[in-house]
């Protein structure tokens, strides 16, 4: 099925083709698949239903892309083309609801359900519980090439959850090379580490992302860095915890939410981190939303009327 989502989709990203290649595999999970069909026919009436009744808008509405992601790929006939037809009806419909709820700036269900007591900035406390944890101290305290990939997917979880704490990527972080080497990847800069993601959902719009990283995740990376060259070869900054092979985005992101089940009682994803950072700054951005109307301006022609002194 990569195979075909590749060939079907030339301009899509590598790490949208991850997304999509998992998001399929889920569709086909739920009519009790544990392969992706290389035809159509397990894309019927049955399991339209099954995604247009699930109780969250955002599965729906994934669910139904993947759908049609997979329909695209698969050879074009008469019986697919009018399945394409129907799906993408569908994805339009829930697409234009989703975007309803997410401009009211509502919590919704999912997000109050799992929203942590002190926001975002529990994220921060988390980072700063994992560190501190007997596993993490006590594999600091070890020559990098002497600890198990265990212990070094445990640096791993607490490094991941200090970049989130201060940056809010999608799930890109899994994707860094640790050379500056391929799309993504880690590089420093007059002394200062930086991330740069040009492999990302909407880098065609919005072109690569370059950040310098935080004092805090800097300070990290300092740390973990030289045990990940000491113990990998797979050129990727994260692991997987038992045989320390690179750990793909998908498991990044069930480690995430695992983890913020575990500590906080709430199941917080890359979605929910994003939304929760964006809040954190609401007042900056009623202030802003603020002036652009009084001004008459769009968010670009508000940075022309700003002069930064020399």
């Amino acid at each position: 099925m990569r195979a075909l989502l590749q060939k079907s989709c030339k301009t899509c990203t590598a790490s949208s083709i991850d997304t999509y290649f998992y998001t399929i595999r889920g569709l086909a999970k739920l009519v009790g698949l544990e392969e992706v069909p290389l035809d159509h026919r397990w894309i019927n009436d049955k399991l339209f239903e099954r995604v247009r009744l699930q109780p969250k808008t955002t599965s729906s509405k994934n669910l139904a892309v993947a759908a049609l992601k997979a329909l695209r790929a698969y050879t074009q006939n008469d019986a697919v083309k009018k399945k394409i037809e129907k799906w993408g009806a569908f994805v339009s419909k829930i697409s234009d609801k989703y975007s309803r709820v997410r401009n009211k700036q509502e919590r919704t269900k999912r997000e109050a359900k799992n929203w942590p007591k002190g926001g975002y900035d529990d994220i921060r406390k988390l980072a700063e519980t994992l560190r501190k944890e007997d596993v993490v101290q006590g594999a600091l305290k070890k020559a990098p090439a002497r600890i198990s990939f265990t212990e070094l997917w445990y640096l791993g979880r607490w490094f991941v959850f200090t970049f989130y704490s201060r940056h809010a990527l999608r799930g890109d972080l899994a994707d860094l090379q640790i050379k500056r080497k391929g799309a993504n990847y880690l590089y420093k800069k007059s002394g200062k580490w930086h991330v740069h993601v040009g492999d990302h959902k909407t880098a065609k719009s919005h072109g690569a992302i370059d950040i310098a990283l935080h004092d805090d995740v800097h300070k990290a990376l300092n740390l973990f860095l030289p045990y990940v060259r000491a113990k990998t070869t797979h050129g990727y900054l994260l692991s997987t915890k038992r045989y320390g092979n690179r750990m793909r985005r998908v498991d990044m992101m069930k480690m995430i939410r695992g983890t913020t089940q575990a500590y906080l009682g709430k199941r917080i994803g890359i979605q929910m981190l994003r939304v929760m950072k964006t809040t954190s700054h609401l007042k900056e951005l009623d202030e802003a939303a603020s002036l652009r109307q009084e001004m008459g301006h769009s968010a670009s022609m508000q940075f022309k009327y700003v002069s930064r002194p020399k």
